[in-house]
């Protein structure tokens, strides 16, 4: 199973725009992933798509968020959403319970400002 047109061409700039940021080749890329340099070329320039275990790898590897290529419009990756989202699988079971009233507080206040 591979990625569909639209989700590969997402896919590639992600990938591309993640290189970049760790400062790698093309070539130390390819390397570091564990394929060739032709692949990390046409993965780039969206010739072909990873299959999704080398997409999992890829992501992983390059610390890239899968929602980034799945819904490149919903969030942005240094937002403060995303940081909320790392910082949530840091948290105990009752930690994460005064986060949600905390959160749903916040939301209801916001629904009802007059309450």
């Amino acid at each position: 199973m591979s990625l569909s047109i639209n989700d590969a061409r997402i896919f590639s700039q992600v990938l591309k725009k993640a290189r970049k940021k760790l400062h790698l080749t093309q070539e130390t890329c390819a390397e570091l992933l564990e394929h060739s340099l032709s692949f990390q070329k046409d993965l780039e320039r969206c010739r072909c798509s990873p299959s999704i275990e080398n997409f999992y790898h890829i992501c992983r590897t390059l610390d890239i968020s899968a929602d980034d290529c799945i819904f490149p419009d919903s969030h942005n990756t240094d937002s403060t959403y995303q940081k909320l989202l790392r910082l949530l699988s840091q948290c105990d079971e009752s930690s994460l319970k005064i986060l949600a009233a905390t959160a749903e507080a916040i939301v209801s206040e916001k629904n009802n400002p007059s309450a």
